[in-house]
């Protein structure tokens, strides 16, 4: 059976819908808010329709409509992303209404929750109890292909014979004749074996090979080193999804087979090292993850020189590669930023001086001491460096000690004498920069910048990716005045790979990628590229790794440098309120559009 049939699964989870009878002894009220809120679910407005129910549930606690306020407003936790909430809904229903027609789809949707919360085990157990229990046909197939699904990416299947044996035998044979395939697959042909005895020899699967072994050189085992439970659960959660949809590509498109085996972190470094740790001992080809720069940087340091592969999809600490010789830095590095912005001001606007005004927050400390280190070393001059803090909004003391210097004056003068012999008051004095450097978030920068046109400080902007905020670009060009930026953030859904990637990713989980999934998505993508060269080997692996050049994937081009980090930082110019790409040769920062 062709195994192409999981793509489009989660794309019709919104098509399974609950037959409820409905009751007229609710008042009309209740009856009106009660079609209100399955079109609100139908226009996927999920929150108000989850506020909706949880009100109609509250109110009407008698009502013989209760079951389906339960069940809709867990359904709608579950769309908008709440997937522990949505969990308690559907276990609560369960509880309260055992004896519903309507424990089929409840279970499905369960097991569609535990999935995306991670919890694959369960997500497995309630996608079976939905296909025991249903005589619908369209959610029968459903059920079977997110068990086939689900079997896929789980690290261990913790089902075995007599799990199948509660199935109607009309139905039993042909789930098993389906995950006998994924389990043979994967690699786990004991299992396959064990369950393909209990039906009749007729359903003997072809193709498996009486030596095959559980870990086999055409099949590879990515470890994903995520938090999949805790407050960052979500992120993980996001980045394993596209991690998902590069893999069903690979095993579409490839005679190998590919398993992602889930590690939650829980989003604990010192959890992040235990694992990286003990995947040294297993037979795992490569990891991916952390997410933080903290679980990155002592999994890199647990590695040491071994020789396991780990890619670090989102993390963007400066020096992290450097703690081992297998570490691969998908995200460019904070420093990055100033870096790129210093040799534009020098290569492009030929700028010999620099002001920069910069918060006190850790990481564009680092962007602005990296601007600030390169520009020097290029020649320039930092004339001054003005640090604020994130909850300063009156930024004048900072522009008028930087006017001063310029001015060679006291900040406490009075008045000034311009050339028409007027007199001018201190602010209004015009002083002017090559060059002024303004990394920071955007609430700070759209606070920032009408200040400093107020006190006339003049001078070309440059950001960093705090600039490629709305909040800032409709700001107005009379205000951000062709501000040049770097930002990895914007870049990726032109390319090819994007477009694969987020038609297959809609298909699956039915909404359109964010940036975590498609670095993923990259970060397995890289790996099957260089699978093909490596002959599987982890150290021919590293090494294609390392010759990755100008990827142009789904979150953005990667190219690694010397100590393996991705070097590829995308610059953009606003105008007309939006951010234009910079048009950048690869072995110089001359620009090749309008000045």
């Amino acid at each position: 059976m062709a195994l192409r049939i999981i793509i489009g699964l989660f794309a019709l989870f919104a098509a399974v819908q609950p037959s409820f009878a409905g009751s007229s002894a609710d008042p009309v009220e209740a009856i009106s808010l009660l079609a209100k809120g399955k079109r609100l679910l139908r226009e996927n407005n999920w929150y108000q329709a989850a506020k909706l129910f949880e009100e109609l549930a509250g109110r009407y606690p008698d009502s013989e409509n209760l079951d389906q306020f339960i069940f809709y407003r867990a359904k709608a936790k579950y769309y908008s992303g709440q997937f522990n909430e949505a969990i308690a809904g559907f276990t609560y229903f369960l509880s309260r209404f055992a004896d519903s027609q309507e424990l089929p789809h409840v279970h499905f949707f369960l097991g569609n929750a535990y999935y995306r919360r991670g919890d694959v085990g369960l997500a497995v157990k309630s996608y079976l109890q939905s296909y025991r229990l249903t005589d619908d046909r369209r959610l029968s197939d459903l059920a079977a292909t997110s068990l086939a699904a689900a079997f896929k990416s789980a690290s261990s299947i913790g089902l075995g014979r007599r799990d199948f044996e509660i199935l109607p035998d009309d139905k039993r044979c042909s789930l098993i004749e389906l995950l006998a395939e994924v389990l043979v697959d994967r690699g786990d042909v004991n299992l396959a074996k064990e369950l393909l005895s209990s039906c009749s020899e007729h359903l003997d699967l072809p193709g498996i090979p009486s030596n095959r072994s559980g870990h086999h050189e055409d099949q590879m085992e990515i470890a994903m080193v995520l938090p999949f439970s805790g407050e960052l659960h979500s992120f993980g959660q996001d980045i394993y999804d596209g991690a998902v949809v590069a893999a069903e590509i690979y095993r579409n498109k490839a005679a190998g087979s590919l398993k992602l085996a889930p590690y939650d972190t829980g989003g604990d470094p010192i959890n992040a090292a235990q694992i990286i740790g003990e995947l040294l001992e297993l037979q795992t080809d490569v990891a991916v993850g952390p997410l933080t720069s903290e679980e990155a940087a002592v999994a890199s340091a647990t590695l040491s020189c071994k020789s396991l592969p780990l890619l670090i999809p989102a993390a963007t600490q400066a020096g992290l590669t450097r703690l081992s010789e297998t570490s691969f830095q998908l995200s460019p590095n904070i420093e990055l930023q100033g870096l790129r912005m210093a040799e534009y001001a020098v290569d492009n606007l030929h700028a010999d001086s620099a002001a920069i005004i910069t918060p006190t927050g850790a990481e564009h400390l680092q962007i602005a001491r990296a601007f600030a280190k390169r520009f020097r070393q290029l020649g320039g001059t930092v004339v001054a460096i003005e640090y604020y803090r994130s909850r300063d909004k009156d930024f004048g003391s900072y522009i008028r000690d930087i006017k001063a210097i310029l001015l060679d004056s006291h900040p406490d003068s009075i008045f000034f004498v311009n050339e028409k012999g007027d007199t001018l008051d201190a602010d209004g004095i015009p002083a002017r920069v090559d060059c002024l450097f303004l990394p920071g978030s955007p609430d700070q920068i759209r606070l920032l910048l009408p200040q400093i046109r107020f006190y006339n400080l003049n001078g070309s902007y440059l950001g960093s990716d705090g600039w490629g905020d709305e909040a800032v670009l409709k700001l107005g060009d009379n205000t951000t005045k062709e501000a040049v930026f770097p930002s990895p953030f914007l870049s990726g859904a032109g390319s090819d790979e994007y477009a694969l990637f987020s038609a297959a990713y809609d298909a699956r989980f039915g909404r359109q990628p964010n940036r975590l999934a498609a670095l993923g998505y990259d970060a397995v993508r890289l790996v099957t590229r260089a699978l093909r060269s490596s002959g599987g080997s982890k150290e021919m692996l590293i090494e294609q790794l390392k010759e990755v050049q100008s990827y142009d994937g789904a979150s953005g081009k990667i190219t690694f440098g010397n100590n393996r980090e991705n070097i590829e930082m995308p610059l953009f110019r606003i105008l007309s309120e939006q951010a234009i790409p910079l048009l950048l040769s690869a072995d110089s920062l001359t620009h090749e559009g309008n000045q």
